[in-house]
């Protein structure tokens, strides 16, 4: 018996000192995640964290966070978010609520690397857009193209009545369908060279292949076509040219939704929509606006 329970004794020992060196590590392991919580953007796997951030942890990761930044702060972000947005991206903020560039969360097509990509294209189609319907209206009130050009966005290229008065170089159906196939041409194009960069510069296209080669990044591409004004000679300008164009973007895609809430609303152009709340913003407003969708009193 006395030899028994000794070695029943020295193995509660062993236990005991294991126990205490593994609650060792995950303390260790816990104060080094939120020591240094920012990991590189396309990690594929994250330590998890035990337990919640206490509110003096969270304000210390968001306070690395913002130190680390050189060209955006950090906004509603949290220890999450941070894991994996780590300031590397043009306009990363942090501010990521609904996780849904996590790369824990990710599947198919939907990748950091195609949600940044899409987010560009879209930004540049929305800038593209946002001028668009403003440039024709304004340039025909003040006299620049004929008054008869000046079309309310919403009006210019619809199919059917809505656009009737307004001829093109042929009917509407073949324009749509030419703008179909051109269009497709274009985005098949594109699609190849995001997923295998620099792919366009070897198929032939009129002998400006070398023209499609890219830099090796589908979101910049560059060269005499994509940026003949030789933007961005340096990282530094290149880095602020990105962060603006980021921002002017996303400012863009919202002008876009509100152009189409406008129309939908109040029946009109956004130049119309401008010089009406100028005129009389007491009666003309987001607000008074939601008494008479598309107009109706």
């Amino acid at each position: 018996p006395p030899r028994t329970g000794s070695r029943r004794t020295h193995r509660e020992g062993e236990h005991s000192d294991e126990g205490a060196t593994m609650n060792a590590a995950r303390t260790t392991a816990s104060s080094t995640t939120f020591a240094r919580p920012n990991l590189t953007v396309h990690s594929k796997s994250r330590r998890h964290v035990a337990t919640p951030a206490t509110k003096s942890e969270s304000d210390a990761i968001v306070k690395a966070a913002n130190e680390k930044r050189n060209y955006t702060n950090v906004y509603m972000a949290s220890e999450q978010s941070l894991s994996y947005l780590d300031g590397t991206l043009q306009g990363d903020y942090g501010f990521d609520p609904l996780g849904i560039y996590d790369p824990e969360a990710t599947g198919g097509v939907i990748t950091q690397e195609w949600l940044r990509y899409a987010e560009l294209i879209h930004a540049r189609f929305a800038m593209l857009g946002a001028a668009g319907c403003l440039a024709p209206e304004m340039l025909g009130k003040i006299g620049v193209i004929p008054a008869e050009h000046g079309i309310v966005w919403w009006k210019a290229g619809f199919i059917g009545p809505t656009s009737a008065g307004y001829e093109y170089w042929s009917d509407y159906y073949t324009v749509f369908l030419v703008q179909v196939i051109l269009m497709q041409f274009a985005e098949l194009r594109r699609l190849q060279d995001f997923k295998k960069p620099g792919s366009m510069g070897n198929q032939y296209f009129l002998g400006l292949e070398s023209s499609f080669k890219g830099s090796g990044d589908p979101c910049y591409p560059g060269g005499t076509i994509f940026n003949f004004a030789g933007f961005g000679k340096t990282e530094k300008s290149l880095n602020d040219l990105k962060l603006k164009e980021i921002k002017n973007g996303r400012l863009a895609m919202l002008s876009m939704f509100g152009y189409g809430a406008q129309a939908i609303m109040t029946g009109k152009s956004p130049v119309e929509n401008f010089m009406d709340h100028l005129a009389d913003p007491v009666h003309n407003n987001i607000l008074t606006n939601f008494g008479h969708i598309y107009g109706q009193t």
